[in-house]
């Protein structure tokens, strides 16, 4: 094998590695916004999530519904919030 071929070899195995998906988590605190129930989503106005993302108005998927019950718009909210293949989800919704 070249060394040519050699770094061809290394840049591939790299950038497969970093292409796993692989979910990031993480925790926000904001304000509901909207719940859609019928579409299993919140949307949130939430501070910055660190490693996540910054402080924004956004509309997060929520796995199971049941996450929802009682969550009402202008509550403040503490969440758990997770990407996987580029889809972020809310998994888990407290009240501050």
């Amino acid at each position: 094998m070249t060394f040519r071929s050699f770094c061809a070899v290394l840049v591939l195995a790299v950038s497969l590695a970093a292409c796993k998906a692989q979910p990031t988590q993480g925790t926000g605190k904001g304000t509901v916004a909207a719940v859609d129930l019928a579409r299993s989503e919140i949307t949130l106005d939430h501070g910055d999530i660190p490693g996540i993302m910054d402080a924004m108005t956004m509309t997060f998927a929520v796995p199971d519904k049941k996450i929802l019950e009682g969550v009402e718009p202008g509550a403040k909210v503490e969440f758990d919030v997770e990407v996987v293949k580029g889809e972020h989800r809310v998994t888990a919704i407290r009240a501050r």
